[in-house]
This record gives C-alpha cells, sequence and structure tokens, in this order.
C-alpha cells in the first residue's frame, strides 16, 4: 500500500525528468521535487516533527505547495492546510484545534498569524516559505532545507494513518477538523483516474486553491498521482488569464465550479484563445444549472465533461461521466468506483425511485477516520459504518440520482417540504441572475415563507415582477418565493460557499423579525 509521500518518490524513478510543476517560468521536475521535500523532511524531523504531529502551511499556490506537502506525508506528520482567506480569529481557531508544531507561512500573512498567536497555549514555529520577506532571523523553507540529506527519510508511515485533517467551511460556525487516510486518498486517486480516463500525458491546470480538499487532492495530488505536469495558477479567477495559460501550456485537463464555468462560457474573447488542446473538465462543488451547461458544450464542443460529487468527510462519491451528459446531464450522477452509498428516509430504509433521502456513504470505502478531537460531531456523522452526508438526492432510474438540497436547508412552510435548490435553479435560469440564494423565514401561518435574494450581472436587470412570473410558470404555488431581494452580491465564507445564515439574519432583522 502506497502513502502520500511516494507520489514524488515513485514518480522520480518513473519519469525524473519530467516537469512535474510549472508556475510563470519556474519549473519543478519529479527528481527535484522529490530531492527538495526529502531535504525539508529532513529538516523537519531534525527540529523534532515525529509520526501524528501537525504541521501547518498558509500560502496561495505556489511550487513548493507541494514540496512542502510531501515533506510533511514522508515524516508520517498531518498536513495542516489553513484556508488564506481566514482573518485571525479562525487561523486561531485551527491553530487551537490543530495545535500544529510548526506553521509554514508566506510573509504577506505574518500580521495575521501574529495576532492569531496572541496567548495561545501551543504556538507553532514559524518557518518563511521565502527568504526574501522573512524576517530577520526568522526560519525560512530554505534555510530549513539547505544541507540536508536527499535521501529518502527513515520513516515508516502507516497507509491507514492520517496524512491530513482538512477542515471544513463552516457554513454556520467554526469549520471541524476531517481527519483522512493515505490509503483512502489512493483510493479516490484511482477512482478518479479511471472515471474520467486521465493518463500521465494530462497537462493540469491548477487554479482551484490548494487548500482546498478539490485544489489538494482533486488538482494538485491527483496530478503528481499520475505523474502528469501540473500548471499553477496562483491569483483568483480571471477568465482571461486562465484561457491565456489554457493556450500557452496547452492544457488538457480542468477543474472548475459551476461559476467559473459560467464566467468562461459566456466570456466575449473566448474565441480569440486557441483553446483547441483543452479535452477534459472536471465540475462539482455545486449545482450548475441546465443553460450554463448547455452554453458550456456549445463553447468546448469536443470538450469531455466529468461532474463530480462527494464532500470532505465522504471523499468521492458519485461520478457523471463524459459519456452520460447527452441522456443526463440534468442529474448529478451514479455511485463512483471504490465507494458504496445508499440513499435513505430518516428510519433508514432504502428510498426508491423518484423518492428523495439522504446520501449515506460507507465509512470503510473512502470515507473519513473521523473529525479531530470532536467525537460528539464524529458520532452525529459517522452511524454504524455509515457516514451522513447531509445531502438529500432523488432516485433516478438506471441507478443514478439527484442531489437537490442540504438536509439543513429544507424549507416547510404549511406542512409542505420545499427544497430551495429547485427554486434556485428556476430563477438561476434568467439571462440576468447572476448568483441566486432561496431560504426560509418565519411565517406566522405557514412557519417559514420562501425568501430568495439574487444578484444580476452587470449591466443587467430584472424586477421582482419577472422573477414572480418566471417561477409561476415553473413552480407549484407553494413553492415559489413570496419575497424577493435585489442584493449586490450574496455573502460567501472563506471557502467561497454562499452563507445563507447572514442572509436569513439580515432579512429577518429586516422584517422586525425575532
Amino acid at each position: 500500500m502506497l502513502v502520500i509521500g511516494d507520489l514524488s518518490r515513485l514518480n522520480a524513478i518513473r519519469y525524473p525528468d519530467k516537469v512535474a510543476l510549472v508556475l510563470d517560468e519556474a519549473t519543478l521536475t519529479y527528481r527535484e521535487l522529490n530531492l527538495q521535500s526529502n531535504r525539508l523532511a529532513h529538516g523537519l524531523l531534525e527540529r523534532g516533527v515525529v509520526p501524528g504531529d501537525r504541521i501547518a502551511l498558509l500560502a496561495y499556490n505556489r511550487l513548493d505547495y507541494a514540496v512542502v506537502t510531501q515533506a510533511v506525508a514522508k515524516c508520517g506528520a498531518m498536513l495542516v492546510p489553513l484556508n488564506f482567506r481566514f482573518v485571525a480569529s479562525e487561523i486561531r481557531h485551527v491553530l487551537a484545534d490543530a495545535e500544529p508544531k510548526v506553521l509554514f507561512l508566506e510573509a504577506s500573512f505574518a500580521a495575521a498569524v501574529s495576532a492569531a498567536c496572541v496567548d495561545l497555549p501551543h504556538p507553532p514555529t514559524l518557518v518563511f516559505m521565502d527568504d526574501a520577506g522573512a524576517p530577520e532571523g526568522a526560519l525560512t523553507l530554505p534555510g530549513l532545507s539547505a544541507e540536508r540529506e536527499a535521501g529518502d527519510p527513515p520513516v515508516t508511515v502507516d497507509p491507514q494513518s492520517s496524512c491530513v485533517i482538512m477542515y471544513t467551511s463552516g457554513t454556520t460556525g467554526f469549520p471541524k477538523g476531517v481527519l483522512v487516510s493515505h490509503a483512502t486518498y489512493f483510493k479516490m486517486y484511482l477512482a478518479t483516474a479511471v472515471e474520467a480516463s486521465l493518463r500521465h500525458e494530462e497537462v493540469f491546470l491548477l487554479a482551484v486553491p490548494m487548500f482546498h480538499a478539490a485544489g489538494l487532492n482533486m488538482a494538485l495530488h491527483q496530478s503528481l498521482f499520475l505523474g502528469a505536469t501540473g500548471i499553477i495558477h496562483r491569483g483568483g479567477f480571471d477568465p482571461v488569464v486562465i484561457m491565456r495559460l489554457i493556450e500557452k501550456h496547452r492544457v488538457t485537463f480542468a477543474i472548475l465550479v459551476p461559476m467559473t464555468v459560467n464566467l468562461l462560457a459566456h466570456h466575449p474573447e473566448v474565441a480569440k484563445f486557441d483553446l483547441s488542446s483543452l479535452d477534459k473538465i472536471f465540475y462539482g462543488s455545486a449545482p450548475i444549472t441546465r443553460d450554463v451547461l448547455e452554453q458550456a458544450f456549445r463553447v468546448f464542443p469536443s470538450v469531455k465533461f466529468t461532474q463530480l460529487y462527494g464532500s470532505t468527510e465522504a471523499g468521492m462519491v458519485s461520478a457523471l461521466r463524459y459519456e452520460d451528459h447527452p441522456d443526463w446531464a440534468h442529474v448529478t450522477g451514479r455511485q463512483a468506483l471504490l465507494t458504496e452509498s445508499r440513499i435513505v428516509d430518516d428510519t433508514g430504509r432504502v428510498v426508491g425511485l423518484g423518492e428523495v433521502g439522504e446520501i449515506i456513504v460507507r465509512q470503510e470505502t473512502m470515507g473519513m477516520i473521523d473529525y479531530w478531537r470532536n467525537p460528539e460531531a464524529s458520532a452525529a456523522t459517522i452511524r454504524n459504518g455509515w457516514i451522513h452526508t447531509g445531502d438529500l438526492a432523488r432516485v433516478e432510474r438506471n441507478g443514478y440520482f439527484t442531489v437537490i438540497d442540504r438536509l439543513k436547508e429544507i424549507i416547510i412552510s404549511g406542512g409542505e417540504n420545499i427544497y430551495p435548490k429547485e427554486v434556485e435553479n428556476v430563477i438561476a435560469a434568467h439571462p440576468a441572475v447572476r448568483e441566486v440564494a432561496v431560504f426560509g423565514l418565519p411565517d406566522p401561518l405557514y412557519g417559514e415563507t420562501v425568501c430568495a435574494a439574487l444578484a444580476c450581472w452587470p449591466g443587467k436587470s430584472t424586477s421582482a415582477e419577472e422573477i414572480t412570473q418566471l417561477c409561476r410558470e415553473q413552480l407549484a404555488a407553494y413553492k415559489r418565493p413570496r419575497r424577493i431581494e435585489f442584493v449586490e452580491a450574496l455573502p460567501r465564507n472563506a471557502s467561497d460557499k454562499i452563507q445563507k445564515n447572514l442572509l436569513r439574519q439580515r432579512f429577518r432583522a429586516q422584517a422586525g423579525a425575532p
């Protein structure tokens, strides 16, 4: 059984001179990645790092992000990727919870980290990613690696041990740390490669933030698993920059979310770029509307689209392969290779065709170990060997299913269950609507009433009357929003997920509700 540190070690044997990673004009071959991560691992071991220790990382996408992830794995330690959008209080929460021995950071985060570490019981040793910008006398990654051995570290790593504490997005409170094993991630890499016919000749676009589960595992480590070449994008998502990278590096594979698919597919300059090398696009993380997908098919007619659905806790749950799309583009997918899932009601009964239930995933197939130092949350999520995702899905024909909402997001109005995603999909089809969130607000008669908050594309507009008419044509009366609010942008957390709790608080306050 292999472990995460083998991603660089084995490819240094198979493809030593092949370029593993590219950022601007800088490159890193597989031999260089292996040697640099070995030296850093020896440096960490000399600083007292032992298997089971936590090593945090706070940085934007960069070449040596992979050097750190590989070195940490080779020490048998657990990587704690920190969201670079976190403010000091959020950084403090993770540092207090995970108690990392070492924190690698870019100099631009020094002030936030300093504030987060004030009176922290067990502050980490700070290691700056670069010599430039680091405080005088500070420990740096180059300094920690200098003149260390280049051979494999003398550590035996258990494949069933945790290699990461991945903190969830925390849309309703502080994030929880999810423990995932080396073995589980390797099953995920293998399943993804088979489901999408990925090979080592691929050129990956690594534009998703590497602190994110998708950026670290489905992008960076998936690319290393294959022995492919990864093109790193360091900044925010700019469609023109992304199209230039695809054209320049002849990118064959990209991971996108529905919003970025939309931005690319509708960009006025998309035809000016040679994007013919692009062969595969993975999309997921949030539901995609039929209009966006159809536009993407028109703009990228030769691209093989694959929809992936999963979670930090459950791993990869389903895949909608490119050959499924002609007939099944409206659904989420089918059970992915190497995992096992069910859709059940609140009694545990497996629901039938057309029925809605919660998706649960067998823990031993591709699920997490548990939540870090949180037995109550672990017991609530993992029951009788099954991970309860909190996602609701409708059973379709031929083994397919459609994720329709979060269990906690259901609106109950007049005794009827209303799934916000169904309403959001209708409103999102309006050409002026850029993003929309549907949620429940207290109602003295019906218990809850449906509210929609939406933002329009620049230069476009619509009205509450137009949206109401659109919903009247496509939704039953009880599902239609009784309140429609226009906002400049929807509030999002540090992982870019819409915070409906803030919208509820805002509009409840405006209505004078308690």
